[in-house]
């Protein structure tokens, strides 16, 4: 539902700490501050009582990372990849092109150009046909950031990445100038921190989240962007459409009050004819038996932007199963600190029979399309992402391109309520698998002494 920090009486736009309307002179109640301020207050209350925990848990670590000479597994969860923070200009390519025949609903035959190398300019997709829709996925490193842009021209942004200019840049490079559209899938850093650059440098229209609030610098930081560019600001929920010219970007799932961050995430699908994306952000297992619950008749997407940069704690059978995509790009740093994408994910999106890229391997990948037809070009001319079937996921590891260790075991202490834990459980092969172990009775109920 939209929220705006305007009057109620006469929607002139006010400053957060104004009690009366400088233009009606009517007293304001507190509902009609902005939700920001709001937003600003949560989050500042949740660091303090949560903070000081945090920075004694940091210290601890530190201190163990001293006596301890294995340091990057024990900080892996708090290191990114900043080895390429500045922007790539030189690329080649290669483009794939698809023709679209419907039969029941669509059949895709796919047939392969190779575009011709050029090593010295950023090659992108042609823009000069007005018909056509483009979505770049950018190469922000182990973060997200994706540029759409309509056949009237135009833009939305979803994510950033970090703030390491690297999304900025390539809007600048585009020759963008304003985004219509920002949309920020939920407040983690590898996701909001290029969004505070891109709006103390161009213009924004209105910005989206999903009002989930966070504890950190970066987020007090986009909060305050939003502020001092008085962008008008909404908090999306499932049902709502978000207006791109004469398109719609349809929210399929939005929960600020999800026990995980991730799980906050803001889900949008778009249509262009007979061609449909799905962006899912951090979206893990919970969300999309949300979703597969609520939604499940709106999911079937020819392309997917696939969740949490190819996270195995993503991508359920389930949910892959109803969206049924012709392409998956996941978005992740080369040789990122996470593993990411990980094996499990690759298999499962070979098992529908889906065209992988990712970001790690081909650089910016850009698709455009004129509603019928639709065009994959990726910055590097790579093959796509293959792994050899295994019994055992974790041999595969090493075959990803990109990934560079093993991925920790999970346990019930990872879950929040028994649910959650027993849809991660059936996920990952039920009882016949159970590679983690949460069933330790065998009955086929994972961490029943969750609540």
């Amino acid at each position: 539902m939209c929220q705006s920090s305007t009057c109620p009486h006469c929607g002139k736009p006010l400053r957060l700490s104004a009690k009366f309307c400088g233009m009606c002179g009517k007293p304001l109640s507190r509902r009609a501050q902005s939700p920001i301020s709001a937003l600003k207050h949560r989050s500042r209350f949740l660091g303090g009582k949560i903070l000081p925990g945090l920075i004694s848990l940091a210290l601890i670590c530190f201190a163990l990372t001293i006596i301890n000479p294995v340091r990057q597994s024990l900080l892996a969860v708090i290191v990114w990849d900043e080895s390429d923070a500045l922007p790539i200009i030189t690329a080649t390519a290669t483009m794939t092109t698809f023709d679209v025949r419907e039969t029941n609903d669509s059949l895709l035959t796919p047939t392969v150009a190779v575009a011709p190398p050029s090593p010295t300019t950023h090659v992108v997709a042609e823009s000069s046909d007005k018909s056509l829709l483009e979505v770049h996925v950018i190469d922000v490193g182990q973060g997200d950031s994706i540029l759409i842009r309509t056949p009237e021209g135009k833009t939305a942004l979803i994510d950033g990445g970090y703030d390491n200019g690297r999304a900025l840049a390539y809007l600048q490079a585009e020759g963008v100038t304003h985004v219509d559209v920002m949309v920020a899938s939920h407040p983690h850093a590898d996701h909001i921190g290029g969004l505070v650059e891109v709006l103390t440098a161009l213009s924004v229209g209105e910005v989206w989240t999903s009002g989930a609030t966070h504890t950190t610098g970066t987020y007090e930081r986009f909060l305050d962007a939003i502020i001092a560019a008085k962008v008008p600001y909404h908090e999306a929920r499932r049902g709502d459409a978000i207006p791109l010219g004469s398109l719609n970007l349809n929210v399929l799932h939005s929960d600020p009050n999800a026990s995980e961050l991730n799980n906050t995430s803001v889900v949008l699908r778009l249509t262009y004819g007979r061609i449909s994306f799905l962006f899912t952000g951090d979206a893990e297992h919970a969300a999309e038996y949300e979703m597969l619950a609520t939604v499940r008749d709106q999911l079937s997407a020819t392309v997917l932007k696939v969740a949490h940069h190819g996270s195995y704690t993503s991508s359920s059978p389930e949910f892959l199963a109803a969206v049924q995509p012709a392409v998956a790009i996941y978005s992740a740093g080369r040789n990122n600190n996470y593993g990411h994408p990980h094996a499990e994910t690759i298999q499962a999106l070979q098992r529908i029979g889906a065209t992988i890229y990712g970001t790690a391997e081909h650089g910016t990948i850009v698709i455009t399309t004129d509603g019928k037809n639709y065009h994959v070009q990726t910055e590097y001319d790579r093959p796509i992402i293959q792994v050899p079937p295994t019994d055992n996921w974790q041999d595969s590891i090493s075959l990803i391109p990109g990934s560079n260790i093993s991925i920790a075991d999970r346990d019930c202490s990872d879950f929040s309520t028994q649910a959650e834990a027993q849809a991660f459980f059936l996920a990952n092969g039920g009882p016949d698998r159970d590679p983690h172990r949460l069933d330790g009775d065998n009955d086929g109920i994972a961490c029943e002494r969750l609540p």
